[in-house]
């Protein structure tokens, strides 16, 4: 069955969203909708010159579609997915779910209503590195779980560029390794966490340096998170992220500092991406095309580790009690 496809938001992930859509098998990008008609009409012009649309209710009034992935900024999802529901047709949003746990409760709501499948963009689930890193818990072969480290830093140039100012630091970068903590410790919660941050060299413009937190899960495990897009520009690292953890049989260490390409000529030097989202023979890969592969096989039927819209409230309540406590300076107590 061939599956028409949507993409509302025509920015930096909604136009790798429409590519690859565009080039999945078995799918059909119907439609690009972004209020800038212009940005939209180029994305789709990439993408096999889909339909454009200026808003969802255009979208939703003129097409017959199966999913919907939604791409807008993350504190403007809930309309759209609500309409969407309404309309009984399936969600991918990326992620975080929603900017504020109403409105992510909200859109969970919308979809059971609707009986419609609902799944959130968690596309390090798809890194065959953390994939592993998961079996070996599941396999028990690391026993109960004592302390997880968990980093994610970037250069100034990178995430700053695109969003600075417009959600906080931890609700771009940290959620990450928030999400991944809560899959891997599976039948724990988090019971506190305490949270410092930094906004010397990006407060200007919105946004913060740096955030560093530690959280107690129920069954005990403490997790340490760390997250930054401060580095400097010429860091060598477009991403320096990872993830260890020590059990009471054994420990891994998942290490994702390193593309392993690296590339100069004599006007500059840099790490090239070969992980996340590369471009290569002009089609765009690698975890983010995994993962929306994954989304039609799962729109199918299949098994696959796409976020559930309760998984991602989870990551989003966790993340925002990190912010809390940063800029109260206070232990945040969780249920």
């Amino acid at each position: 069955m061939t599956r028409r496809v949507a993409v509302i938001g025509a920015g930096f992930m909604g136009s790798m969203h429409a590519s690859i859509f565009s080039s999945a098998p078995n799918c059909k990008l119907a439609a690009v909708v972004d209020p800038n008609v212009e940005l939209a009409r180029a994305v789709a012009a990439r993408c096999g010159n889909a339909k454009v649309y200026a808003s969802h209710d255009e979208l939703l009034a003129a097409e017959k579609l199966d999913l919907v992935s939604i791409c807008t900024p993350d504190n403007l999802h809930r309309a759209p997915a609500e309409a969407v529901a309404a309309k009984g047709v399936n969600l991918f949003i990326e992620k975080p779910i929603a900017s504020t746990v109403d409105d992510a409760k909200a859109i969970i709501a919308a979809a059971r209503d609707a009986r419609v499948k609902l799944g959130v963009g968690y596309l390090l689930r798809f890194d065959p590195r953390y994939a592993r890193a998961k079996e070996l818990i599941d396999e028990g072969r690391i026993g109960a779980p004592i302390h997880l480290y968990a980093r994610r830093n970037s250069a100034r140039t990178e995430g700053p560029k695109r969003y600075a100012g417009k959600l906080p630091l931890a609700l771009h970068v940290t959620v990450h390794d928030v999400d991944l903590v809560l899959w891997m410790l599976r039948g724990q919660h988090p019971v506190s966490v305490y949270a410092q941050q930094t906004d010397r060299l990006l407060g200007p413009t919105g946004t913060q340096d740096s955030i560093a937190a530690i959280a107690r899960f129920s069954d005990g495990t403490v997790v340490n998170f760390e997250s930054a897009w401060s580095l400097p520009s010429g860091a060598r690292h477009m991403i320096d992220a990872r993830l260890e953890l020590i059990g009471t049989e054994g420990s891994f260490e998942v290490q994702c500092g390193d593309s392993g390409l690296y590339f100069a000529d004599n006007d500059r030097s840099q790490e090239m991406d070969t992980q996340h989202w590369p471009t290569l023979a002009g089609r765009v890969g690698g975890d983010l095309r995994q993962q929306l592969l994954a989304v039609l096989e799962w729109l199918e039927g299949a098994d696959r580790p796409v976020a559930s819209g309760e998984d991602a409230l989870r990551s989003l309540e966790l993340t925002l009690a990190m912010i809390r406590s940063a800029e109260t300076g206070e232990v945040v107590r969780l249920g």
